[in-house]
């Protein structure tokens, strides 16, 4: 009989080819590409941003889109999160409760700084998009913007919220630029830690503005995390069972912090299950940039449009392919 976690590895994912856009490459520049962007050195991202597939040239320093894009979400911890850390009032934290998660909270820094975000994004880059997690809360139909022809900004305001509503870390904006399915760029900013963490398709992951590379040793004993909170529970138990010989590590709910981890070679590997967007796709491009692996245990690259169903993140292929046999075998 086929084991629960061979039943949960998932389905097809939507095909998101550039050449299905109806719009011309041409067409996308002109409507997108702001003109602080259209010199040669910024040749990569004029590629990224008009839906061509840029080259794997890796540059030694995050373009000057990246590092706009990273300033942003500093300031955003500085003024809008920082100054509200251990210093929350009653009225500062609300129930943001769902079927799914009945003590889900949202607090008056993640709602300041999506509204700060969502005003600032747009003009790093003239005609693309907002989709901020808690502008989803409200209307889930924002969703389907991911559709879109334009670029569009995902954004994490502050992840690890109830890290930060009970005064802990770690916690920190992230932000993600997404074409038609596809992930452009990304950052995340570690706000205790002043850590910037920063990704451009095809050119490369930066920590603190330096080159950043996976460690791709191999471990005897992967250390891992199995977030198992929204799985079906069998699939839990079963994947409990098969990671017997692994190192377990303590799931800390901030999936900013367990990317940059996996970035860091700080851990081998985490298996997640709920799959929003704006908790992924920031770190899933800045892993796959550093030579790390996101993938869904039948070797499907992560999706934006993926939402329930398992996803294996590794800090190698090798720690991937390991894991996955483990786990799940083959």
């Amino acid at each position: 009989m086929e084991s629960d976690v061979a039943a949960h590895i998932g389905v097809e994912a939507k095909d998101n080819c550039y050449a299905c856009n109806s719009q011309s490459p041409e067409l996308l520049h002109q409507q997108h590409l702001p003109r602080q962007l259209q010199s040669p050195k910024e040749q990569s991202i004029q590629r990224i941003v008009t839906g061509m597939e840029s080259t794997n040239s890796s540059a030694d320093e995050p373009s000057s889109l990246l590092e706009q894009l990273g300033g942003l979400l500093r300031q955003t911890s500085q003024q809008k999160i920082l100054p509200r850390f251990q210093n929350l009032a009653d009225g500062d934290i609300a129930c943001k409760a769902s079927k799914e998660d009945p003590n889900d909270v949202v607090t008056l820094a993640d709602r300041s700084a999506e509204k700060f975000l969502t005003s600032r994004l747009p003009d790093l880059l003239p005609g693309s998009l907002v989709i901020g997690e808690e502008a989803v809360a409200s209307d889930e139909r924002l969703l389907d913007q991911l559709d879109s022809p334009a670029p569009v900004w995902l954004v994490d305001p502050l992840d690890g919220t109830h890290n930060f509503a009970t005064g802990n870390g770690p916690f920190g904006p992230m932000v993600a630029l997404v074409h038609q399915g596809t992930i452009l760029a990304a950052a995340i900013h570690l706000s205790l830690g002043d850590d910037l963490f920063l990704a451009e398709r095809g050119c490369g992951a930066f920590h603190n503005g330096k080159k950043l590379t996976a460690n791709s040793t191999e471990s005897e004993r992967p250390v891992g995390t199995v977030f198992s909170k929204f799985m079906p529970k069998e699939l839990a138990q079963d994947l409990e069972r098969r990671r017997e010989g692994h190192i377990r590590e303590t799931a800390i709910l901030c999936a900013a912090h367990q990317y940059t981890r996996l970035c860091r070679g700080q851990k081998d590997y985490d298996v997640y299950y709920r799959l929003m967007p704006w908790d992924h796709a920031p770190g899933a491009l800045i892993l796959r940039e550093t030579g790390g692996v996101s993938r869904h245990p039948d070797g499907r690259d992560y999706q934006v449009s993926a939402r329930r169903e398992v996803l294996l993140t590794a800090r190698s292929e090798t720690v991937w392919q390991k894991v996955r046999a483990d786990l799940f075998g083959g």
